[in-house]
């Protein structure tokens, strides 16, 4: 027996070994660049970001006590000035200051956020104020989120692109799980006021990370071009390209029908379906990060035996959906929660394929400008999809809702797999 079992055994830690040491070299060479500072500036945004629109919705939800729809209106206030200016925003990226664009959008958080804070501590806030500020946070995420994005593939060589951008993912989703987790305990203990306080503070700490990252010069550009012709030509290319074009179809998708109902909706679940409090449904959103940092660890140590990375990324939005359906038919609190963590553990392929897959086929001259149109279908799509399912569960129900938002989603991507051959086969 032991001479049968000890080759393979020995084979198998060979295995290990190697994967180890390809994942140490991996980190050593990300230590040579920038890419820890700007890791540690995207988490600490990530962190502000989620527990945001947490915030948010308990602000109006529960603190005003006001309807679904008003709760929806906030959360689409969120968004859309990333709608109205991302697209900008990624043109400036790929031309101006890339640095102080980031510093700007990092001081403009905080305020926002201190504004936030105070209104709430003076009893002025109202659901027209929120507008407001929501407005205002949401147009400095506009403009910091392309520059951003567009840094990663300017600072971390080709062949670690992928390994940086799950190293991303993961942090992204530690700070999905504090986010909602901080927000959520800082209510119950302090009430709003204190939690947007927090994620003010988070911004400040972001300024000084960014205070310290070597920025590297970028290529040259023709000023006199307008912005408006530059953004044309990032669209142009974007849907020029069959399998971006697809890439983004389906990120949009996962932010407006997906994400969009999970921010809206879960919270209402929470509390109107099961009578949770705030840090319960905190957790939610925490149990999906957990899930999507499980699939990144495997994918960092088996992203090498990946050969059809599209069809990878489209099945794990099939398993993504049909788990969104099953949402509004579980009996309970717990059963949801168990759902969570496995949505986040599809939701790991969607987050770090599709960004590796966006950055391998764009040029770095355009870099900007389509990231710019992944923070529009991640970012802008989601307080779009936020308003109508609030708009949707005040007619039929918060978990209703949520089924009917995962029957479109799953018909989308199913009709994306049987069309869409370029992504199928891309490697």
């Amino acid at each position: 027996m032991p001479s049968v079992h000890l080759p393979f055994t020995r084979m198998g830690e060979a295995v290990v070994q190697q994967e180890i040491a390809e994942s140490v070299h991996a980190s050593s060479s990300l230590r040579r660049t920038g890419f820890w500072l700007l890791w540690a500036n995207a988490v600490s945004v990530s962190m502000v970001m989620s527990a945001d629109r947490f915030t948010f919705e308990w602000l109006v939800g529960e603190t005003l006590d006001e309807s679904d729809s008003a709760s929806g209106w906030v959360l689409f206030a969120l968004g859309a000035p990333v709608v109205c200016f991302v697209l900008l925003a990624g043109a400036m990226a790929d031309r101006h200051d890339r640095k102080r664009i980031l510093l700007l959008t990092q001081f403009g958080g905080a305020i926002a956020l201190a504004l936030s804070a105070a209104a709430v501590w003076t009893d002025v806030i109202n659901v027209p104020i929120t507008v407001v500020l929501a407005i205002m946070f949401g147009t400095v995420m506009a403009f910091g989120q392309p520059v951003r994005s567009s840094l990663l593939p300017s600072i971390v060589p080709k062949e670690q692109l992928m390994h940086a951008i799950v190293v991303m993912t993961i942090g992204a989703n530690v700070a999905m799980i504090g986010g909602p987790l901080l927000a959520g305990g800082l209510i119950e203990v302090s009430g709003v006021g204190m939690a947007f306080a927090a994620q003010a503070c988070f911004f400040l700490l972001g300024v000084v990370l960014v205070s310290r990252l070597q920025v590297p010069s970028l290529p040259p550009v023709n000023r006199s071009v307008r912005l408006r012709t530059e953004v044309m030509e990032g669209l142009r290319f974007t849907w020029q390209h069959p399998r971006l074009r697809a890439l983004f179809f389906l990120l949009a998708v996962g932010g407006g029908l997906m994400f969009g109902s999970a921010v809206a909706l879960l919270p209402k679940i929470a509390r109107d379906e099961f009578g949770r409090s705030a840090d319960d449904s905190g957790l939610l959103f925490a149990l999906m990060g957990a899930g999507m940092i499980a699939t990144s660890i495997g994918l960092i140590r088996h992203r090498q035996r990946i050969t059809r990375r599209g069809l990878v990324f489209m099945l794990g939005m099939v398993a993504g959906t049909s788990n969104q359906i099953v949402q509004g038919f579980v009996p309970s609190y717990l059963w949801l929660a168990v759902l969570m963590f496995l949505w986040g553990a599809s939701g790991g392929f969607y987050m770090n394929i599709n960004q590796t897959l966006i950055q391998e086929l764009t040029p770095r001259e355009k870099m900007g400008r389509v990231m710019s149109l992944t923070s529009l279908t991640q970012g802008g799509l989601v307080p779009l999809g936020a308003l109508v399912a609030s708009a949707l569960a005040g007619a039929i129900g918060p978990q209703r809702a949520m089924s009917i938002f995962g029957v479109v989603s799953l018909s989308c991507v199913l009709v994306t797999l049987a069309i869409a051959k370029e992504l199928r086969q891309q490697a």
